[in-house]
């Protein structure tokens, strides 16, 4: 599950290189302000979305190190 959150981050971080360049190269001319401001809110969806798997990928991280260092060895009787 870890790996295949990491390529999904791969694949927005691509994503968001795209989004900020058609935002970017859109002239700003008054007939763009429409396209401007739907590019924009897919940047900031896309944003919030890598942020909340960034989240994950470092709870399960945290998760997985605590658990080593904190969990006591089992003993089978």
């Amino acid at each position: 599950m870890l790996e295949k959150l990491k390529e999904m981050l791969k694949s927005l971080e691509s994503m968001e290189g795209s989004l900020d360049d058609a935002f970017y190269s859109l002239p700003e001319y008054n007939a763009n302000t429409d396209s401007r401001s739907y590019l924009d809110s897919a940047r900031n969806e896309l944003y919030t979305l890598k942020e909340d798997i960034e989240k994950v990928v470092s709870d399960i991280d945290k998760v997985t190190l605590d658990e080593v260092f904190n969990t006591p060895p089992y003993h089978a009787l």
